[in-house]
């Protein structure tokens, strides 16, 4: 039996992302999927590229992927942003770089497609926090479900003649077919430095014999991953915000 588990934001979380790959596989999961956004805010970039790499595992490239192959920072990032990526940058080898470098920006298999950002936009990074952001973004969508991350706040949209926000736990994605044309977006929030107010790991879980979407929520070894972000000399912040969840 198939089964998505669909992940992103990751961000050099170490220690969340292996405890959200424990849980996948306690839920049977079958198939990841990565939404981007490996490096950036964490201890260990190199680790959490490496395991995504051996996965071979579809993946899309997110904002933080894509800026680390640049060799500068946007001015629109914070200092401890900036930092973070300067410090992913050090760290990592021409190969793990020029990987990050040729992900592509959007992915599609049927019945769902995959971006880190907007389908509008992928390379122009924009937010999905409001109806009539995800309404923009659901008129470029061509298949039923469509799966985005870097807000690192999970939300859900259903879209038949308008759209709508659901309550984000557990979705029935039926092509009920007197609801014809209704279509699916949905945030997985993040899993290495989650912005809702939960500090656990967030992803999701596509069934397609259940034809449900499910929100998981992991708890890891958030000590250890904020003490690895102190030892490595990044921000303070970074190891703080953790623990808030934002």
């Amino acid at each position: 039996m198939i089964k998505y588990g669909i992940f992103g934001d990751i961000h050099g979380n170490l220690e969340a992302f292996e405890a959200v790959l424990a849980d996948m596989e306690d839920q049977g999961v079958t198939h990841p999927l990565c939404l981007g956004d490996l490096v950036g805010y964490g201890a260990n970039p190199v680790e959490c590229v490496e395991v995504v790499r051996a996965l071979k595992c579809p993946v899309v490239r997110g904002n933080h992927d894509d800026f680390v192959t640049h060799g500068k920072s946007p001015v629109s990032f914070s200092e401890a942003a900036t930092v973070s990526l300067e410090y992913a940058r050090r760290q990592m080898s021409p190969s793990q770089l020029n990987f990050l470098r040729r992900l592509p920006l959007v992915y599609v298999e049927d019945p769902f497609t995959l971006v880190h950002a907007t389908l509008d936009g992928p390379d122009q990074w924009g937010y999905i926090s409001t109806r009539l952001e995800a309404q923009t973004c659901l008129f470029y969508q061509k298949t039923p479900l469509c799966f985005v991350g870097h807000t690192h706040r999970p939300c859900a949209f259903a879209q038949q003649k308008e759209v709508r926000p659901l309550e984000f736990r557990q979705v029935d994605v039926h092509p009920d077919r007197t609801k014809a044309g209704r279509r699916f977006l949905f945030n997985v929030g993040s899993v290495g430095q989650p912005r809702d107010g939960d500090w656990r790991a967030s992803y999701a879980i596509y069934s397609p014999r259940e034809e449900q979407v499910d929100l998981r929520r992991v708890n890891y070894d958030i000590e250890k991953a904020s003490q690895k972000i102190l030892k490595s000399g990044l921000p303070e912040s970074l190891a703080k915000r953790l623990f808030r969840g934002e």
